[in-house]
Formats: structure tokens, sequence, C-alpha cells
């Protein structure tokens, strides 16, 4: 439906649950994204979704969409990111453009107030977090140990990014979604092809997650500031 509308010069806005996207793969990827239709998908329930349930988490969306040639995902951490990237997505793009925000209220406002497609807070140590989306807000209260990369959007991956990330002995990507295919996974990927000699270690989530609050997921998955200390620090211990 939104295809047809684009077809027509309108721009459709489709708004739906991560879960519930993942049954409309071959429709983003056939009558959206092969004709260059300009559609935004705002997807919610991203990343975890607590008392839910096992079927509804926001895992999968990531690993999923960025198959897709051409598409944009932005994975902002609060509401005033999350109206500079539907600002974006809608006036600036072209093709399939994707905004995905988790369930729940935001963990800290950053108050942006001009789109960026990520923030780099550096102290010039030897350690980098690089994450996106909520669990943003953990890493700058794990900042004492590590400099912070936040991306916003998060795929395609910025050049940027990648430089910056290639200045640092030791990465460390905390991501709240699935590991096999996610963002880590596929920066991982592009610093090595581009020379890197660092070390590189990613916290995400392998499998199915079972019924929790959304504290305690974060909690087992190591993504809350004190699982980032946990990662950390034991890579440290096994290197002393």
């Amino acid at each position: 439906f939104c295809a047809g509308l684009a077809s027509q010069g309108l721009l459709p806005v489709f708004a739906v649950y991560s879960s519930f996207l993942q049954r409309a793969y071959d429709q983003i990827l056939h009558d959206c994204a092969i004709e260059n239709r300009h559609i935004v998908l705002a997807v919610d329930r991203a990343g975890f979704v607590g008392e839910d349930g096992e079927t509804h988490h926001g895992l999968f969306d990531v690993p999923i969409l960025t198959t897709v040639p051409g598409i944009t995902v932005y994975s902002p951490s609060d509401a005033s990111e999350l109206s500079l990237c539907l600002e974006k997505a809608l006036y600036r793009d072209n093709g399939v453009s994707v905004v995905r925000y988790p369930r729940g209220s935001e963990y800290y406002n950053s108050a942006m107030t001009e789109y960026s497609s990520y923030k780099f807070s550096g102290k010039h140590k030897d350690k980098l977090i690089f994450t996106y989306g909520r669990i943003s807000a953990f890493a700058y209260q794990t900042s004492d140990i590590a400099d912070v990369l936040k991306a916003i959007k998060i795929f395609p991956i910025e050049k940027d990014i990648i430089d910056i990330c290639k200045q640092y002995n030791e990465i460390y990507c905390f991501e709240e979604g699935e590991k096999n295919g996610g963002i880590g996974e596929k920066l991982c990927s592009a610093l090595y092809m581009s020379g890197y000699k660092g070390s590189f270690h990613i916290t995400a989530v392998d499998g199915f997650v079972r019924h929790a609050t959304s504290a305690s997921q974060l909690s087992k998955a190591n993504l809350d500031s004190d699982g980032m200390r946990r990662v950390i620090g034991g890579h440290n211990a096994k290197q002393a």
C-alpha cells in the first residue's frame, strides 16, 4: 500500500512493531526497494520489550533490513534525535528509510537541535565503546573507563565512524539486537578490511529472550552500565 502511494508522488510513513515488520520483508524488498520508492518505516518496539513477551522483542529488524540494497536505518537514542531523524528520512532521503525506536520512555535526553549521524565523546583513552539507541545512556555512564561513539544513522555505516574507531586499540561494541548480522559484525568487518590491527569485542543478543522486565533483560545481556563495566573489566583482567 505504501509503495502504491509513493508511486503516485505521496510520502507515506508506515508505523509498525519491529516483530511484525519481519513478515513484510518481501514487500519491502520487491515492492519498495527495487522500485526505489521513497517510504519511511517508523519501527516501534525496537530492542527488548520487557513484559510484552518473547515473540514481541525487536531484535531481528537490523539484521533483516540491512540486507536490503539502498536502505537507510536510523536508531535515535531519545526524543530529540527521533524528531530529527524523522525529518531527515522524510525530506532529505531517497528510497526506503527506517527510523527505529524502543518501547517505553527515554533514558536520557541529548537535547540535539541539529541532525548528526553520530556523536563522539572522546577524552583520549585507549578504549572505545561503540553503540547506538537507548543503551547509549549506559555507555555515557561508563565514559570514565572508555570513550564513547554513538551512531544515530546506523546503516550504511559512516566512513567517519570507521576512521574514529581505527584510532583505538580496543573497541567494545554493545548492541541491543541480534549479534548475527548486526551492526557490530558489519562494523567489525569494515574495520578489518580497512587494515585495523586492534581488538574488537561484540556484546549483543544471541538467541531468543524470555519474558522479564526490560531492566532485567538488559542486565542479563550486559547491556546496562554495570554490564558494560563487567565486559570491559573482564577483558582487562584476561590481559593482565
